[in-house]
């Protein structure tokens, strides 16, 4: 059976974001793996799902196929040119240092009914927002606009969250090279930027997440030689992938922030934990201590928060629920709990939203503290890859 025809069984029988295609640490690398020529970047799959190799979950449809990125595609030579080859090029130049920042950090989505200016120490605002979708470009020439924009205080800091749907993500690779992005988003002096979170599929083959993984090191690369403050986005989908990466921060000294979304591992409190462990894992085999900005994985701050120098978390809760009109409340056990709080027509929405970030920022305090371990720097082991 060909792998187009596997892919169409599989597709009928089930679908593709089914745990079955999870790496499981406990299964057998895929026969087909093992004299792949990828092989080496790749580290092989193990699924419980019957494939010969990674080709097997190929749609078939090569020339009208534009979400994946796969070796049957007339374009694969051309996109892989773009990133100069799967391997991790390490950034061995120094980075230039994040603004001190507030462990929690609520997320802008939009203005909605804000009033402002609100006095937040640090806010995060979506990459996407901030620039312009045809050219590239910021559509801000200077941080007080963009604080202006937001409703936000002078002295509010900001950093960029480059986290969003693909659309967006693809978009963003298309239009930065030939732009100059990096360069105009410099101008904003935020805190931090982190490199969008290219994404990597379990529904397709290897390469599309290798690629994904190369054009998060150019895009680090593209950021921190225009001097702004950046974190890398370890996305990954099996060990070797975080391997791969402990191994590029270990050769890149200059990087001190990574940054991770768990926000869209679905429902599974199982898959989330293994990505958790996968983050604490690295942490403990980088040679130096890493800050993290953390999107989501609320249940695992205590865990990584034991592995990590420092977490930012960037909290994109607060805001929704002040436009549902809804405020926060710290339960008896320590949970929050949100309670309604119906506003006039035309009456503004910051007092609850300033609400929800003080009981969400008291209950991220007491999580990370609750198991927070003593913090001593030492020589951490280097995995082996």
């Amino acid at each position: 059976m060909q792998g187009s025809d596997i892919a169409v069984e599989l597709t009928v029988k089930k679908k593709f974001a089914d745990s079955d295609l999870w790496h499981q640490p406990n299964q057998e690398i895929s026969l087909g793996c093992v004299k792949c020529p990828e092989r080496k970047v790749c580290g092989g799959i193990c699924t419980s799902e019957q494939i010969f190799n990674c080709m097997d979950l190929c749609c078939g449809n090569h020339d009208a196929c534009d979400r994946y990125f796969c070796p049957n595609q007339s374009r694969y030579s051309t996109m892989l040119n773009e990133v100069g080859g799967y391997e991790l090029q390490p950034y061995q130049r120094p980075v230039t240092q994040m603004t001190k920042s507030t462990s929690y950090v609520p997320s802008m989505l939009d203005i909605g009914s804000l009033a402002g200016p609100l006095v937040i120490p640090t806010v995060s605002i979506s990459l996407y927002k901030l620039l312009d979708a045809k050219t590239g470009l910021a559509n801000y020439f200077s941080r007080q606009e963009v604080l202006d924009k937001y409703k936000l205080s002078s002295k509010t800091k900001f950093i960029i969250d480059s986290v969003g749907e693909d659309k967006y993500v693809e978009n963003f690779w298309e239009k930065m090279q030939p732009k100059k992005t990096a360069e105009s988003l410099r101008m904003l002096n935020p805190v931090l930027i982190t490199t969008p979170n290219f994404s990597m599929h379990i529904d397709t083959v290897r390469h599309d997440n290798l690629l994904s993984m190369a054009r998060i090191a150019r895009c680090f690369e593209d950021f921190a030689a225009e001097r702004l403050p950046v974190a890398v986005h370890v996305n990954g989908r099996t060990p070797h992938d975080f391997r791969r990466w402990a191994e590029y921060l270990n050769k890149s000294p200059g990087i001190y922030a990574v940054s991770y979304e768990m926000g869209t591992l679905g429902r599974s409190a199982k898959r989330r934990a293994w990505h958790a462990n996968q983050l604490a894992t690295l942490a403990r085999n980088v040679e130096r201590p890493l800050t993290l900005i953390l999107r989501g994985g609320t249940s695992h701050l205590k865990q990584l928060t034991n592995e990590f120098q420092n977490v930012i978390r960037l909290d994109t809760t607060a805001l929704m629920k002040a436009k549902k009109r809804q405020v926060a409340k710290i339960s008896d056990n320590g949970k929050l709990v949100w309670e309604p709080m119906p506003t006039r027509p035309g009456e503004s929405i910051d007092g609850i939203f300033l609400k929800n970030i003080s009981a969400s920022r008291v209950v991220d305090k007491q999580k990370s503290q609750a198991s927070k371990r003593s913090k001593q720097i030492f020589a951490k082991p280097i995995m082996s890859v």
